[in-house]
């Protein structure tokens, strides 16, 4: 029951980080470039993996899928903005994330938010994921290392966040 308690108390951590992290991105957006922002239905968060919608004074409408900062480990204490984590297949063993249907992808560092196609993400994996095995061992875990957690169907890959700014469409400072 503890153990039970714990993973629930660790989810709703989560669920509420994640939701700061969305409304942050959405009032950046509106300091730093205007326009407006909702965050997105449950239907289109699980579906198209959107979590706000931007107005853009430019472009209209802009569905952006809002990643926080990510342990390098689940045991470590601190978030490290060096790295990101990309889901290729989900728990359920289907496409993950990164085949959603948002416009961006943005990845909160402590200084700045990046603002990437998932396409370019896309193309910027498979070119260096090729010929790697998939492994199920996360103990020092290199970069573009398809890895499987145990008893689960994902697939998950840690890139250099340095590798994404080199992609990046736009970016916009996550201090106002």
């Amino acid at each position: 029951m503890k153990n039970k308690e714990y993973v629930n108390n660790q989810i709703k951590k989560c669920l509420k980080e994640g939701k700061e992290n969305e409304i942050k991105v959405g009032e950046l957006l509106i300091h730093h470039c205007g326009g407006t922002y909702n965050v997105s239905s449950f239907i289109d968060d699980i579906k198209k993996h959107i979590d706000i919608w931007w107005n853009s004074p430019k472009r209209g409408l802009i569905g952006i899928d809002v990643k926080g900062l990510r342990k390098n480990n689940r045991q470590d204490t601190y978030a490290d903005d060096s790295i990101q984590w990309i889901e290729i297949k989900n728990t359920q063993g289907r496409d993950g994330w990164i085949f959603g249907e948002m416009d961006y992808v943005a990845f909160m560092t402590n200084t700045e938010v990046l603002f990437i196609k998932p396409l370019n993400i896309q193309k910027l994996i498979l070119k260096n994921i090729v010929g790697k095995e998939l492994v199920y061992i996360n103990k020092d875990l290199p970069f573009y290392q398809p890895y499987q957690r145990k008893d689960r169907k994902d697939i998950i890959i840690k890139i250099p966040t340095e590798d994404l700014r080199k992609i990046t469409h736009f970016k916009i400072s996550n201090n106002e």
